[in-house]
């Protein structure tokens, strides 16, 4: 089974708020939106690593379902900074478009924990209507950034960063002997 497409999520979206648009409606459309820009990336780091040829193999499903909502949020926080000192891999000349997709991803999360886990929280339709847009719109940045920088971004979003201090702590470690206990 092929993994979901954005465009679709956008069309579902689309079609709720062009509905009765009940909050309930406009709440799924935001939280739609925000499902299309990571669809898009799961699919994208899988091509990246496995090849979308191999979207039906177990190990595509492996790499596409690695990601978490977290790791993303916190790829997306350094990215749309750009500065290039607090970033993993910094492409050459920065993440460009990457930034504004990283910027737009970072809002729609938020966003969308509210719309499904805030009753408080009111959306309006023009609301629902912007972040599909928006949404849209971070696709196409993402798309037209580089190569170097989609996989700059792409590798980030699979594979966690050590830490200054766990990278010194590994280096430290006698080969064979486990690291010491908390």
């Amino acid at each position: 089974m092929p993994p979901p497409h954005p465009e679709h999520l956008f069309e579902q979206a689309d079609a709720l708020i062009r509905g009765a648009a009940r909050e309930t409606d406009l709440r799924r459309a935001i939280s739609n939106a925000y499902y299309a820009l990571f669809h898009f990336v799961l699919t994208a780091a899988a091509d990246m690593v496995v090849g979308a040829d191999q979207r039906a193999t177990a190990r595509y499903s492996f790499v596409y379902r690695s990601v978490e909502h977290s790791q993303l949020r916190a790829v997306c926080s350094q990215v749309r900074a750009t500065a290039p000192q607090n970033v993993a891999l910094c492409p050459t000349g920065g993440f460009g478009g990457i930034a504004d997709f990283a910027r737009i991803t970072l809002n729609l999360q938020e966003l969308r924990n509210q719309a499904d886990y805030d009753p408080s929280k009111e959306f309006s339709s023009s609301d629902a209507e912007i972040e599909v847009s928006n949404a849209r719109q971070a696709i196409k940045w993402f798309q037209e950034g580089s190569l170097e920088q989609q996989q700059a971004f792409l590798t980030m979003v699979l594979f966690k960063s050590r830490s200054s201090q766990q990278r010194a702590q590994a280096l430290s470690t006698p080969r064979g002997n486990p690291p010491a206990g908390p």
